[in-house]
């Protein structure tokens, strides 16, 4: 048992039972106060004395525990943090503050002696308030923080840590900089929504972001801002707007909010009600002078049925009896018409003023043909709201009017397989690509020899188009050059776009835009659109990662078996010393999409190096972003080519990187990933521990019962089905071969998962039992497919941490501290 004792007066420190035996100098902990500005009632003694503490908390330390600022302005007092040894000087409140550093889950007892009312904080967040305190720390650095109301007269200030056992050991050395925490990956603020006025002048902002006091509901506020400057011009937080779209003059901002549509005038910022009672409005679109928009009656069901017959196989989801349809509003009476009447909903795409139309699209059910959907793009002519069917796709994403015709996005059979680059390969439909529809009706592949995959587009008014793309495990902004028939590469200095707008009314447009690297946090910038120049106006590395270090980064890429490229990237702990041996964890998809080189999200690879770990990111084969033949390798394969990808490049890796065990290499993946970790432990012991979230088991089963398992298994296994292609449905499912699997496995998935059921883990669950295979199963309690919510997201990353902690370091505190074992039943 180890033991620390930290005891200051205003002459020493004693300190005694360090993990490493080096004394702490004293100028690493440090004190703040007394104050000398008298209050009515101690902290602690106030009506409102939580509030009182953790306000005055959060202004000397931020989230990540770093301190404000080290001169604190109480009431005409000036406050410094000095060192904890100084003399002190007055009766009311102090603050204590001393850093802590853990290399792996560490848990103990702190005390606290010779204060009055202590408040123990970690890192901002109030951890109890007693003097004695139960601390459990994850791996990582910490700002510890005592609060009180004062000094006892008799009793010299003391800290005592007794760790629950010998390896429960502090580092108090100070550091400059903390390694990224869970928290700063989940609360910091980012903007979630950008929408630039078409001159140009005005950026309407959205951001988000998390506070531990305020539990799973997000702080959310839209501001209409000046883009010369940034200056905030108006700001919502309560009823922020929703579906908000600039007038072609940029003098007013029109949106939904409150069940109401409202019209911003921007030259006085005044605002008027267009229209009430709207609500299930969404979708504004200006048209000349009046708004279309979309609005949906939701189905009623009848509240004492006690049964419900299906009427297609879509009637699985949520919402989808609810009917949705097109209006139009006239601003200036109010008048609105209804354009648009079917038993199916109606979705706007596009319009085009002169000619009076609309494009949009319906989606009846008809499962004739792989994917087993169809999707019905439709002409509305506004003057006698006749309706033209363009066309009926199985593959179709998007349609944008242009001068002489319409640009499209679809799959590469789209149009009876106009887009396929090579007739000989397979193609993947979710590999997208761009059309170009002439007057006429002629149909025209303009990326049939760019690699890659086509997401959204936005029309210039030039009629050039800005598009989104994924390219490799990156996902920049492409300008198509209508007249050239050329793409170009759009110079963002990020590796992710999380969101774009662009000023289209402009002879050189602006674009602004929100974007991350692989280790780079959120930054948003303007710049004019032939050029690179770029102005930044947030940047999420300032406001939440000032004083956060991160590991490097490196590319690694290798050639398979049948000579083909497969990219990867490699992530290094913050502190790595190449001199030491890492347990290393290889995270991959394996399904339609590359791993993307997003800074933070679901997946965070950056949190995994903080904690000790190498992170191998691989990209095998079937991913979308590397051309149609990698891509095509996805449809009907079902692991054949992706398991032989992670396997060889894993083993390329251990080669390439000595500093990794080979004997402590964890793997990991969710979704089709998680169906990807069942099979590769199925086909290999390379591994030491494996992580599925969310995983597919059994083909069959994925494809009747998954909400969307037919539509995806309609591209993923084409023409494929378990009658007459049996052996792609148990021989690639991993259930059927659940006696070949050695290695540890870790079950996680949502209780309330629509997407891939939860059935798909317990099948696998009661397969490896019955076998008298090691395997846990972890149920996170309405959970959809991915674990949004704050508190269980960060149950989730400790949950799969924990696992592998137990598994590669052979350290089963946090695990057991989590799930701790019960007496099995007699």
């Amino acid at each position: 048992m180890k033991t620390f004792s930290l005891v200051l007066t205003s002459l020493a420190i004693a300190i005694s039972g360090m993990a490493n035996g080096a004394e702490i100098d004293a100028k690493y902990i440090q004190r703040i106060g007394p104050v000398d500005q008298v209050s009515a009632a101690p902290l602690s003694k106030s009506a409102h004395a939580d509030a009182l503490r953790a306000n005055l908390v959060a202004n000397l330390v931020d989230k990540s525990g770093q301190t404000q600022a080290k001169t604190v302005q109480v009431f005409n007092q000036q406050l410094t943090w000095q060192a904890a040894s100084a003399k002190i000087e007055g009766e009311d409140w102090l603050a204590y503050k001393l850093p802590l550093s853990t290399q792996r889950f560490t848990q103990g007892t702190l005390t606290v002696n010779g204060l009055e009312n202590p408040q123990v904080y970690l890192n901002g967040q109030l951890v109890k308030s007693a003097d004695k305190v139960e601390l459990e720390l994850t791996n990582g650095d910490y700002q510890l923080v005592v609060l009180a109301d004062g000094q006892t007269q008799d009793v010299p200030f003391n800290l005592d840590w007794q760790g629950k056992s010998e390896v429960d050991n502090l580092d108090f050395a100070a550091q400059k900089t903390q390694r990224v925490s869970a928290q700063q990956l989940f609360d910091s603020k980012v903007i979630s929504g950008l929408t630039v006025s078409p001159n140009g002048k005005y950026l309407l902002q959205s951001t988000i972001e998390y506070q531990a006091s305020q539990g799973d509901t997000p702080i959310q506020v839209t501001e209409l801002r000046k883009l010369s400057d940034n200056s905030v011009m108006y700001r919502w937080q309560d009823n922020r707007p929703s579906s908000a779209v600039w007038s072609s003059d940029s003098q007013q901002l029109a949106f939904v909010t409150n069940k109401q549509i409202q019209l911003l005038n921007v030259a006085d910022l005044t605002i008027n009600v267009a229209a009430t009672d709207m609500d299930n409005a969404s979708g504004l679109h200006w048209y000349g002078d009046s708004l279309l928009f979309s609005w949906e009656k939701p189905f009623k069901a009848d509240d004492k049925a006690t049964s419900k017959r299906f009427r297609a196989l879509e009637d699985r989801w949520s919402g989808w009896r609810n009917n949705s349809q097109l209006y139009q509003l006239e601003v200036a009476s109010g008048f609105i018409r209804q354009l648009t009447d079917n038993n199916f909903s109606s979705a706007l795409l596009d319009s085009n003023v002169d000619k009076g139309r609309l494009l949009l699209t319906r989606s009846p059910v008809d499962y004739a043909e792989p994917a087993h959907g169809i999707t019905q793009l439709i002409e509305l002519d506004l003057k006698d709201l006749t309706e033209t069917t363009i066309g009926a796709y199985r593959s179709f994403n998007a349609a944008l009017y242009a001068d002489d015709g319409m640009y499209i996005t679809a799959g590469p059979r789209f149009m009876d397989g106009v887009g396929i680059q090579d007739n000989t390969i397979e193609v993947n439909d979710y590999d997208g690509q761009l059309y170009w529809r002439d007057a006429k009706g002629n149909v025209s592949a303009l990326s049939k020899d760019f690699d890659p995959a086509i997401g959204s587009m936005t029309k210039l008014e030039n009629d050039d188009v800005i598009l989104t793309v994924t390219e490799g495990d990156r996902s920049p902004l492409y300008l198509f050059d209508k007249r050239k028939s050329r793409f170009s590469h759009i110079d963002t200095g990020v590796d992710m776009i999380d969101g774009f707008s662009v000023a289209i009314e402009q002879s050189t447009p602006t674009l602004v835009f929100a974007g991350t690297s692989a280790t780079a946090p959120q930054k948003a910038y303007k710049m004019a659109l032939n050029s690179s120049r770029k102005q930044l106006l947030f940047d999420s590395q300032q406001l939440s990662y000032a004083n956060t270090r991160l590991g490097k980064i490196e590319d690694f890429d290798f050639t398979n078996t049948h000579g083909h490229n497969i990219d990867g990237r490699v992530y290094l702990p913050a502190d790595f010393d190449a001199s030491k041996k890492y347990p290393a964890l290889v995270y991959y998809y394996g399904g339609t999409s590359p791993v993307g080189r997003h800074f933070t999200g679901r997946w965070p690879f950056n949190l995994w190096a903080a904690q000790g770990y190498v992170v191998y990111v691989v990209q095998p084969n079937g991913a979308t972003g590397y051309g149609q033949a990698f891509s095509g390798r996805h449809v009907n394969a079902w692991g054949k080519y992706s398991a032989d990808d992670i396997i060889e490049g894993t083993k390329a890796f251990l080669n390439a990187y000595p500093s990794v065990d080979a004997k402590r290499v964890g793997n990991m993946g969710a979704s089709y990933g998680g169906f990807m970790t069942m099979y590769l432990a199925t086909k290999t012991d390379i591994f030491a521990a494996s992580m599925s979230h969310a995983g597919i088991s059994n083909l069959s089963s994925y494809w009747g019962h998954g909400w969307w398992g037919y539509g995806y298994s309609g591209v993923a296994s084409r023409g494929s089905f378990p009658w007459n292609n049996p052996e792609l449905y148990v021989e690639q499912s991993p259930l059927y071969h659940a006696d070949k699997i050695t290695t540890p496995l870790l079950l996680i998935h949502g209780n309330a998962d629509t997407n891939v059921p939860v059935g798909e883990s317990h099948y696998m669950y009661t397969a490896l039992k019955l076998l008298g295979k090691e395997v846990e199963l972890v149920e996170f309690n309405d959970q959809d497919h991915h674990i949004n919510s704050r508190q269980a997201r960060f149950d989730w990353w400790n949950t799969t941490m924990a696992w592998f902690d137990l598994k590669l370091k052979d350290e089963p505190q946090w695990w057991n501290s989590l799930y701790p074992e019960t007496k099995q039943p007699q």
